[in-house]
């Protein structure tokens, strides 16, 4: 297991909002993992207009504070809102492209996937009795937001041998492998496959995993 601090100075480009704090940026040069390909956490103000896509990536946005109108354009056309009130995520698959408007300053998580099937539609997801459930046929990535109550798994039940990034929100104990440690909030467990992991603490876990395609990337010559 590695466990990923944020860094609170960090600044990323977004087109169309400029340079904006982006505390967690994590890719394959933090965790070494070939399938979940990255993770990043952007804070965005209200009034910009965020243009981006999802290239050849299966893509996941995740509203974590405010809300944000998304218009989607590619193969499949579609206009979402993610709000405390209703959808909280937006799955795209690849070769789609967004349009992100923040309707209040917002918090937004974005992860991406190796695709495991080709084509598919941009789907939103609204949470279920508290829990957030991004799953289903065709998806290169699942994903669970939930509130910690007591030691909780930090794989959130998915599967253990798929490689998995857990974002803790809050101050959480974290324990794997005989050893325990406490972290600070807006830490990241790095689980390849294989490892788990015990968490107690406040706040939610962000619990990202993997769909193995059973192909790896081709070495550099």
């Amino acid at each position: 297991m590695r466990v990923i601090p944020p860094d609170f100075d960090r600044r990323a480009e977004l087109p169309g909002a400029g340079a904006t704090p982006c505390p967690v940026d994590i890719g394959p040069e933090a965790t070494g993992f070939a399938d979940l390909l990255s993770l990043r956490v952007h804070e965005v103000e209200e009034g910009a207009v965020i243009q981006g896509g999802s290239g050849g990536d299966d893509l996941l946005i995740v509203l974590l504070a405010g809300a944000v109108a998304i218009g989607v354009e590619g193969p499949h056309e579609a206009t979402v809102r993610l709000d405390a009130d209703g959808d909280w995520a937006l799955h795209l698959p690849p070769r789609h492209l967004y349009r992100l408007e923040p309707l209040v300053p917002a918090t937004l998580a974005c992860a991406r996937a190796r695709p495991v099937a080709e084509g598919g539609v941009p789907r939103a997801y609204r949470p279920l009795g508290g829990l957030l459930s991004v799953e289903g046929e065709g998806l290169g990535l699942r994903l669970r937001v939930l509130e910690l109550e007591g030691a909780t798994d930090a794989s959130a039940g998915l599967d253990p041998d798929t490689e998995r990034l857990v974002h803790l929100t809050g101050p959480a104990r974290v324990r794997s492998g005989g050893e325990a440690r406490e972290l600070p909030p807006a830490h990241t467990l790095a689980l390849s496959p294989g490892e788990t992991a015990q968490v107690t603490g406040e706040g939610e876990a962000l619990v990202l995993a993997a769909v193995r395609t059973g192909v790896r990337p081709a070495a550099a010559p």
